[in-house]
């Protein structure tokens, strides 16, 4: 999955009602694995410009599985765990929350990897809009253990 430079979200025809597969200047598309419980279970390490290319993106995770790269994540200031999978060295998914223990995100990380094998995608989208000007740049997340 490759990442999407910022200048593809430059706007990709005349203003008017969004179709799923059109890019409009800072609107973003992302995924969410959702629980039956309607608890999330992790999310989309990226974010796409279109609707076509998030839908890409989570059958290339699902066709991956095997190959996925578990990452803990330490965050020092509040002294939380989350994780990251990376496919072939690029991140896809990430944890949708901070645990108390590494070993509780790492059962968090095995439940998201088991669960998404038999997701379906939801009948509805909302397209998300970023409040930030395009050349703000967003800095990774690194692990620390």
């Amino acid at each position: 999955m490759a990442t999407v430079p910022v200048e593809a979200l430059a706007p990709a025809g005349p203003a008017g009602p969004a179709a799923r597969g059109a890019i409009w200047p800072g609107e973003w598309y992302a995924w969410r694995l959702i629980g039956a419980n309607n608890h999330e279970l992790g999310r989309s390490a990226l974010i796409f410009p279109s609707y076509q290319l998030a839908i890409d993106g989570i059958a290339e995770l699902k066709e991956g599985l095997a190959r996925l790269v578990q990452l803990p994540i330490y965050d020092r200031p509040t002294g939380r765990w989350g994780w990251r999978l990376e496919l072939d060295g690029a991140a896809v998914a990430t944890s949708g929350r901070w645990y108390k223990r590494d070993h509780d995100s790492a059962l968090g990380a095995a439940k998201f990897v088991a669960l998404s094998p038999e997701a379906e995608l939801a009948d509805s989208v909302v397209p998300l809009h970023d409040r930030r000007p395009l050349g703000i740049v967003r800095q990774p997340v690194r692990g620390v253990r």
